[in-house]
């Protein structure tokens, strides 16, 4: 696999990791499905999941790049997904149908 694919991959993996984490915090989870209830246990299982695939998302930057280039190549990758998970939850929220608005 090129090194562009494995740092594509650490990107989307990063980005459903962020997107995870922010699901299991109540206000965000309300904000993206509404009024649908959450599993009692799902917090915590999301949170696993998201941190989990946070840090499985080093290998491929490793795997890509040398140990010391990906040290740095990684938490690039987790910023600029956590500012696109942020980014589509603002988005989401003002152009969310919302049964208050007139």
């Amino acid at each position: 696999m090129s090194d562009g694919a494995l740092t594509f991959l650490a990107f989307l993996m990063s980005l459903v990791g962020m997107g995870t984490l922010a699901l299991s915090i109540e206000a965000h989870w309300r904000q993206v499905m509404g009024n649908r209830v959450r599993p009692a246990r799902s917090r915590r299982r999301l949170r696993l999941a998201g941190a989990a695939l946070l840090a499985i998302a080093f290998l491929p930057c490793a795997a890509a790049d040398p140990v010391s280039m990906a040290a740095l190549v990684w938490p690039m990758l987790l910023t600029v997904a956590a500012a696109t998970v942020a980014a589509s939850l603002t988005l989401h929220a003002r152009f969310a149908v919302s049964p208050n608005r007139d």
